[in-house]
């Protein structure tokens, strides 16, 4: 996990940037176009949109995750408008977060000493992981019992502190060798001093960099929506497949610890089903941990630019390689993937879409 490029820094050494609006990654205009368009609540357009749960359809909403192109363009069809009409200039005079956000804002900003506190929290947990790169995700989790979805969480200041109950709490403060809250709170207070956790502020809670990251997400989604992503031209109704059906893929694959894939090659090639899209993953399951109606020899087919479904399969990344779980939905409409060996229950809808894809197809062999 290396140390972010500072391109600009937004506040001066030893300060701690706070961000109020820091959640929100994706402003968009789908609530109020939702609404011209007869949907006074949100669960109206999602009982339009099959493919796409009440959950992420509401975080999409809200801005708390960046919609891909074509949940924009399943959005925008429904809503009678282009998918480029449910963009923001977040360049352009009249916008401000601020304003946007007022729908979405439940109670104002917390004590300003918890917000700075999970910023530095947050940026020193980066910094030990850049310092240790053996403590990588799963091992935290192994060693720690602290959750990835949590982990995510703190890493990027979206609860404070307080907010978590008292044996995360203890976790997080033996994370940091520390035996007590107070130890901990000490032990983040001198990587503050010593400057050590200012490379990592910027990229947790400076809103200047929340901009940055705003902007080039959303050139890119206009860009693919307009079919220049990746070089190419597409049509921006539909999801690029695999146009040549004889071409081949490399089957990816290697049994790892505690049920993971591991990300290898391992020198097979195989034509994809027709229909994948064109970024589209073939990985050997290499052991049947999702029960005996999955053997370990399948290949399945993995799609990142599509999110997965209930009752389908999931591919969840993890550093170094794949989970592969079973999907199913909550009352709530959350979604939750399992697998039998070993037994894992994983809330999907806390990840981001850069961590969770789907498995389209499976091949037996």
């Amino acid at each position: 996990m290396d140390a972010p490029v500072i391109l600009r820094t937004a506040f001066a050494p030893g300060a701690v940037p706070v961000d109020p609006y820091r959640a929100f990654i994706f402003p968009n205009h789908i609530r109020e176009l939702r609404r011209r368009a007869g949907y006074q609540k949100l669960i109206g357009l999602a009982h339009r949109l099959p493919g796409l749960t009440y959950i992420r359809l509401s975080k999409i909403e809200r801005g708390e995750v960046t919609a891909r192109a074509q949940e924009l363009v399943e959005i925008a069809a429904v809503l009678g408008v282009t998918p480029d009409a449910l963009l923001v200039d977040v360049d352009a005079p009249d916008f401000s977060i601020e304003d946007w956000a007022t729908p979405f804002v439940s109670a104002p900003i917390l004590d300003l000493e918890r917000e700075q506190f999970a910023v530095l929290l947050a940026a020193a947990v980066r910094h030990l992981r850049s310092t240790d790169r053996a403590l990588t995700i799963q091992a935290i989790g192994e060693r720690h019992g602290i959750a990835p979805v949590n982990l995510s969480r703190i890493e990027n200041a979206q609860r404070s502190f307080e907010e978590w109950n008292a044996p995360t709490r203890l976790a997080i403060a033996a994370l940091f060798d520390a035996a007590s809250e107070t130890a901990l709170r000490a032990r983040i207070d001198q990587l503050h001093r010593a400057g050590d956790l200012d490379p990592w502020m910027a990229s947790v809670s400076d809103p200047d960099a929340r901009l940055r990251r705003t902007r080039e997400r959303i050139d890119a989604l206009r860009a693919e929506l307009r079919g220049e992503a990746a070089g190419g031209a597409t049509n921006a109704a539909t999801i690029p497949t695999v146009g040549d059906p004889s071409a081949t893929i490399p089957v990816r694959g290697i049994a790892g610890p505690d049920g993971l894939v591991l990300d290898q090659e391992t020198g097979e090639r195989i034509p994809p089903p027709p229909g994948c899209g064109a970024q589209v993953i073939a990985l050997r399951l290499c052991r049947a941990t999702l029960g005996a109606g999955l053997p370990g020899q399948a290949i399945l087919f993995i799609d990142p630019d599509r999110y997965p479904v209930a009752g389908g399969l999931a591919a969840v990344r993890e550093p170094r390689g794949f989970r592969i779980l079973a999907v199913a939905a909550g009352m709530d409409g959350t979604l939750v993937g399992h697998s039998q060996s070993p037994q894992r229950a994983l809330p999907l809808n806390e990840l981001t879409q850069d961590e969770v894809h789907a498995v389209v197809a499976a091949r037996f062999v």
